[in-house]
């Protein structure tokens, strides 16, 4: 049964609010997208993900020693969990949100449902965001006990509100690609990435501001205490406004390319697959 179909099943009566409405069909939408990814191969591929950061960690310990010191630790551990495994994890979950439709030749039923396409955006990122934040949660636990560094409650509290913004800001960042080439989501979402994210984020220029990248390495840098410890040519790399200030960066960017894929999935005619 496709997603749309649950929806139905489950979705309010015609006369209640259209924000209910929607709000409904997303939950459900979120709860059929969780329970499809609950298979083997994908709970294998998550397993990897999990295993992968703290395999990684244990290695460069056999090296430099454990414990591993602190900062090193927390470099570490910011590269392979809020930026790789969740990157990953969202390359596999957002990405073929349409393209899903497509081939399962549910999209009629999709376009003509009140709602239909935004609660298949919404609740497609809401699953997406689960999915991602409890496999780089898991990922970050084993990470951080391998690494016996101190001060590990901060190191862990640090990155789990790392892992929720990345899987966010990310996951927004990726419904794009969805709606604009749901068949090469993925192909064009690590472009994306690799262009938006990993080599405007790097310019100090106004560009790298609207990169949920710059934010996440400025709540890093405060989280740790690095700030007055960074070189001058590095600071250029972060922002300097307050914690407050990066989250609510991130809560905007997120409204703004949700808002912006839901406007084009909702202006877009998608043909069958066999027209694309």
């Amino acid at each position: 049964m496709a997603a749309v179909d649950a929806a139905d099943a489950r979705g309010p009566d015609a006369g209640s609010p259209p924000v209910a409405s929607l709000l409904t069909s997303a939950v459900t939408i979120a709860e059929f997208q969780l329970r499809r990814m609950l298979t083997r191969s994908r709970l294998a591929v998550a397993a990897i993900g999990i295993l992968f950061p703290a395999a990684v960690v244990a290695a460069v310990g056999r090296t430099a020693g454990f414990p591993i010191e602190r900062d090193l630790a927390a470099l570490l551990i910011y590269a392979l969990v809020p930026e790789a495994v969740c990157v990953l994890a969202l390359l596999v979950t957002m990405c073929p949100v349409v393209a899903d439709e497509l081939e399962r030749g549910t999209w009629i039923h999709v376009a003509v449902r009140p709602n239909g396409r935004r609660a298949m955006i919404l609740g497609t990122f809401a699953a997406a965001v689960i999915w991602t934040t409890s496999v780089g949660t898991l990922a970050l636990i084993p990470a951080v006990l391998v690494s016996g560094t101190e001060e590990p409650v901060r190191v862990f509290s640090v990155m789990l509100g790392l892992i929720v913004l990345s899987a966010a800001g990310r996951g927004a960042l990726f419904a794009l690609p969805a709606v604009i080439v749901p068949k090469r989501a993925m192909v064009a979402s690590v472009g994306l990435a690799l262009v938006v994210e990993y080599l405007a984020g790097l310019l100090p220029a106004v560009i790298n501001q609207a990169t949920v990248s710059l934010r996440l390495r400025s709540l890093l840098v405060e989280g740790m205490g690095w700030r007055r410890r960074l070189p001058a040519e590095v600071q250029l790399l972060i922002d300097t406004q307050p914690p407050s200030v990066q989250v609510l960066a991130v809560l905007l960017l997120v409204t703004l390319l949700l808002g912006l894929a839901v406007v084009i999935v909702e202006r877009r005619q998608f043909p069958p697959s066999e027209e694309i």
